[in-house]
C-alpha cells in the first residue's frame, strides 16, 4: 500500500476516533443538564394513584413550565426516573402567565378516583394536555 494511503487512513481513522470521543463525552456531559423538581403531589381520593407537579429546568434558554403526571401512591417522586412522561405540560408562553411555584400555575382536584380536574391560567401555552391516563380521565378547565 502506498505511503499516502497509510498516512490518509490513519488521519481518518483518528479524527473518527476523537469526533466519536467528543460525542460520547458531550452526551455524558449533557444529560444531567436538566433538573427535574416536584411542586405537589395530591393523592386520589382512593389512595391508589397520586397526581405529582413537578417542573423541568434547563436552564435560562427555556421557559419556566409545569408538567403534570400520575403515579402509583406509593412511587417514590424523589427519584431521579421515578416520574413517567407527563400527559399535561405547559409553559408561561414567555411570560404571558403568571408563575407559580417553579412554572405556570396548575390547580389539581380529584372528582373520585378516577377523574382528575386540572386548571390552569388561561394564558399558559399548552404543549400536552392528554384526556386520559393510567385509566384516570382528565378534564380541563381555565382560570384567570
Amino acid at each position: 500500500m502506498a505511503t499516502w494511503k497509510k498516512v490518509t487512513l490513519w488521519i481518518v481513522g483518528t479524527v473518527l476516533v476523537m469526533f466519536g470521543g467528543c460525542a460520547a463525552l458531550l452526551h455524558r456531559v449533557s444529560a444531567d443538564m436538566c433538573a427535574t423538581t416536584v411542586i405537589d403531589q395530591l393523592p386520589s381520593p382512593n389512595g391508589k394513584l397520586k397526581a405529582v407537579v413537578f417542573q423541568i429546568d434547563c436552564g435560562a434558554t427555556a421557559d419556566f413550565n409545569s408538567h403534570v403526571s400520575i403515579v402509583t401512591a406509593d412511587t417514590d417522586t424523589s427519584k431521579k426516573d421515578a416520574l413517567p412522561k407527563s400527559f399535561f405540560a405547559a409553559d408561561g408562553n414567555r411570560g404571558q402567565a403568571p408563575a407559580g411555584k417553579g412554572g405556570p400555575e396548575v390547580r389539581l382536584s380529584w372528582k373520585d378516583g378516577n377523574h382528575l380536574e386540572i386548571q390552569h391560567h388561561h394564558r399558559v401555552r399548552l404543549i400536552r394536555a392528554e384526556t386520559i391516563s393510567n385509566g384516570v380521565t382528565i378534564g380541563y378547565t381555565t382560570f384567570r
